[in-house]
């Protein structure tokens, strides 16, 4: 099959800079990324087929791609055939180029982490379902992180998929908050104010989201070459501390990936993340850097409609199922990331265009 700008191909082999790698055709100019996380499978997914309609180049699986929440092998292999069963999705899967990555209900259970007991078969199930080679460096690694290269025309996409539960450090709670939940669930619907969850930020600079073995490994991919640099990450990276699951959990961690982009100096960053069951946009200013815009997409089934504080949050909440969407072209005097976050009927309802030319360190 020739590529076209529907079709994006598995390369052969790896690219020059070791990255799987994907191509467009030579004279490609323009990309078209689609995103979604949060689709439980024992509910309708009508969204699929908007989705398709907005002819996607590829799709990004940002986690929670079903709810297995399983405490053993039998149920968490029940959830999986019970995903394949879904027929708009796996129709969509066998029309569309896609990537994926997990959060907490598909890893295993909710809010998990590296203390989940299935991991390890999690991992196998996760490769076998996603046609990862015997010999695919995420069948060994801990952990199912990777990073592809995109050759789109004349310029180069980099993504980078987090894998954000393999090895985190347990979350720390506020027992109180999470006693009295259900309260301040009925309070916010009341009042229509932001409700904080029960996790706290971790004050231990051991703490760990990706552990050691992965941030060796992100480095190394922050210093391949790229004109865009898309992180795949299943929880927010930008928000602030929400009582919810994100980076600001780990505080010690969420500024180590701000200092590993200062260090190696790379540009083009930008991050797409999901998780929330609602959609919003957040950046983050980094001294001595370049904003960090953090895109979020959540759910495509599954939706929150109390928001939660965020004063990085820079849009409104869109507390609808919702896919996302990033529009580049390579041809315009100036490239712009064009984001969309779209309805089931995929009309857009948040946009956000972000000069790539502003991904850049001050000179």
């Amino acid at each position: 099959m020739t590529p076209t700008r529907r079709h994006l191909l598995l390369a052969s082999g790896l690219a020059a800079a070791g990255l799987p790698a994907l191509s467009q055709p030579g004279d490609a100019k323009r990309l078209r990324i689609a995103f979604g996380s949060c689709a439980r499978q024992d509910k309708p997914q009508p969204i699929w087929r908007a989705i398709a309609a907005a002819r996607p180049d590829l799709f990004v699986f940002l986690g929670d791609n079903f709810y297995a929440d399983a405490r053993d092998e039998k149920t968490l292999r029940l959830r999986y055939e019970e995903f394949r069963a879904v027929t708009p999705l796996q129709a969509f899967r066998r029309s569309t180029p896609h990537l994926a990555i997990w959060d907490d209900h598909d890893f295993g259970d909710d809010d998990e982490g590296g203390d989940y007991p299935l991991k390890k078969l999690s991992q196998q199930l996760f490769c076998d379902e996603w046609q990862e080679p015997a010999d695919s460096p995420r069948r060994r690694r801990s952990g199912v992180y990777e990073s592809y290269r995109i050759a789109s025309g004349s310029r180069s996409v980099q993504i980078i998929l987090l894998d954000l539960r393999y090895n985190r450090t347990a979350l720390v709670t506020d027992s109180r908050q999470k006693s009295d939940y259900r309260i301040l669930v009925a309070q916010a619907k009341a009042s229509g104010q932001p409700m904080r969850g029960w996790y706290v930020p971790n004050p231990d600079p051991a703490a760990s989201m990706l552990g050691e073995e992965q941030w060796a490994w992100l480095e190394q991919q922050h210093k391949q070459p790229a004109d865009l640099r898309l992180i795949g990450s299943s929880v927010q990276f930008a928000a602030e501390g929400t009582g919810w699951e994100c980076w600001a959990n780990f505080p010690f961690e969420q500024q180590r990936l701000a200092t590993l982009i200062r260090k190696t100096r790379a540009e083009g960053v930008a991050l797409i993340s999901g998780d929330m069951h609602y959609a919003d946009i957040s950046r983050l200013d980094i001294a001595g850097g370049y904003p960090l815009w953090d895109v979020t997409s959540s759910g495509l089934t599954e939706v929150w409609d109390i928001p939660t504080p965020n004063l990085r949050r820079v849009s409104e909440v869109l507390a609808v199922h919702n896919f996302g969407l990033l529009d580049i072209d390579w041809a315009s005097p100036q490239v712009t990331l064009q984001f969309s976050l779209c309805d089931v009927q995929g009309q857009p309802r948040l946009r956000q265009s972000i000069g790539l030319d502003t991904l850049r360190f001050p000179t």
